[in-house]
């Protein structure tokens, strides 16, 4: 179980929700293409973060390691 509280890379991950709007949407094909662009601006907006893991309500990010920010 520590790697859920760390992280698989052994970081503290940022739990990110995913947003409920993303979720309601029915149509599979639709739903992906939405949250292909919501990661996408997500990934623009803060390129110091990488994804660790996800669940069905959470996406968990840290830090890119190597890289100064």
């Amino acid at each position: 179980m520590k790697e859920l509280a760390e992280g698989l890379s052994g970081e503290i991950p940022v739990k990110v929700p995913i947003p409920q709007r993303l979720e309601l949407i029915e149509n599979n094909k639709e739903r992906s293409a939405a949250m292909r662009q919501w990661w996408k601006a997500y990934a623009d907006r803060y390129p110091e973060f990488k994804v660790d893991r996800s669940d069905k309500d959470f996406v968990y990010m840290v830090k890119r390691g190597g890289e100064q920010t």
